[in-house]
């Protein structure tokens, strides 16, 4: 693990993100002149396939629903010890999501009453179709999708532009939206 630069503010956050390209961004949900959510939001948009942890003093039940339509792949607390942070930024750094067990149970709690709510547009999605909305929620770029799906980054394309207009998606955090209320990133 290395780290690669430092951001004082939410604005640095994403020129630095654009520069580096990091695997993992640890974001401060308190920052100045932008704050942390709307970094991710931003950062998340750019499609870098960046993954980004929110690090945070604040209660998940407030914050849970911001910080993962954002287009964050996990929170954490600033009082966990750094054993647990390191292990947070692997499981970023290789494609899942991580959440306080508390948040953890919130969010299930919230996907089971969305589960139990009449069909959804997202349930009559072929496998693939929410594969490649997981991981374009997840920040992955065509490209990377491609590669774990074993199709080209063209097939990939053509499957967001028809999910865009099936599901009416228009921007990243639209998909991260969609995808944490349907519970497909909780998925592997």
């Amino acid at each position: 693990m290395e780290v690669v630069a430092e951001a004082a503010d939410g604005e640095e956050a994403i020129r630095l993100a654009k520069q580096l390209k990091p695997d993992v961004i640890l974001m401060d949900i308190d920052m100045p002149r932008l704050d942390g959510i709307e970094a991710t939001r931003r950062i998340s948009a750019l499609e870098l396939g960046t993954g980004v942890l929110i690090l945070t003093r604040h209660d998940h039940k407030e914050y849970l629903e911001p910080i993962m339509s954002a287009g964050a792949m996990g929170f954490i607390r600033k009082s966990r010890g750094p054993e647990d942070l390191v292990r947070a930024v692997d499981l970023i750094a290789a494609g899942r999501t991580t959440m306080p067990r508390e948040a953890t149970r919130l969010y299930m709690r919230r996907r089971q009453e969305f589960d139990s709510r009449p069909e959804t547009p997202v349930s009559r999605l072929s496998d693939r179709e929410r594969k490649v909305l997981r991981l374009t929620a997840r920040g992955y770029t065509a490209r990377q999708i491609a590669d774990k799906l074993h199709l080209a980054p063209k097939t990939i394309e053509n499957y967001r532009a028809r999910l865009k207009e099936k599901l009416g998606l228009h921007d990243r955090s639209d998909w991260v939206d969609l995808a944490l209320k349907s519970g497909l990133l909780l998925e592997e």
